[in-house]
């Protein structure tokens, strides 16, 4: 349990780097925005990402009580569930940020910050792989505890229409995406939602 968490600790590390670079991007283009529309874009963005530093703050130090405590990690200690629940919605905030940087490319085309982004959309999409499979290991340990809806991005949702999904972040593969693997996106598909939970 404790090697999951320090890899988890060393995702939300590098993503809390990424999102610094990401950040400082960011202001100085919502500082001069050319209209209210692009400032409020880009202002949406970084609220959003600003938001998920302060919960990445909360939830790293939890990780590390967890990693130098690995006998408080079971399912009757209710902080560690809980833990458990704020990292599946970190994996969320994970696709999120791949989202914007994605965003951010269509933008910063052909300027002096296309290659950061795209570095950075690279190890955060190795990253967002890797929670994947992780939280999907640890859902299946804990019996479904781990998994929010909330936590389910409108992509992988079986119950969307597939005009509101983008294929790039869908678990089937796709022409436009052929790194995932079906059984990644079966292995992901498994687990229980909050629905499901209601009764226990």
């Amino acid at each position: 349990m404790s090697e999951n968490f320090q890899e988890l600790k060393n995702i939300f590390s590098r993503t809390e780097d990424a999102l610094k670079v990401f950040m400082g991007i960011l202001e100085p283009t919502i500082e001069n925005a050319k209209d209210e529309h692009e400032r409020l874009y880009f202002h949406h963005i970084y609220e959003e990402e600003e938001h998920r530093q302060d919960r990445l703050a909360m939830v790293n130090p939890k990780l590390d009580y967890f990693i130098s405590n690995p006998e408080a990690s079971h399912s009757s200690n209710h902080e560690f569930i809980r833990l458990l629940q704020d990292i599946s919605l970190e994996k969320f905030g994970l696709h999120n940020f791949l989202e914007h940087l994605d965003l951010a490319l269509f933008q910063f085309k052909d300027t002096e910050h296309e290659t950061s982004l795209k570095s950075l959309r690279d190890m955060t999409y190795e990253d967002y792989q890797m929670i994947k499979a992780m939280l999907n290991d640890l859902n299946e340990q804990f019996e479904g505890v781990v998994s929010t809806q909330a936590s389910i991005p409108t992509d992988e949702k079986e119950d969307k229409a597939g005009h509101l999904k983008v294929d790039m972040y869908t678990d089937q593969p796709s022409q436009q995406d052929t790194r995932k693997t079906s059984s990644e996106a079966t292995r992901y598909k498994k687990g229980l939602t909050i629905g499901s939970l209601k009764g226990r």
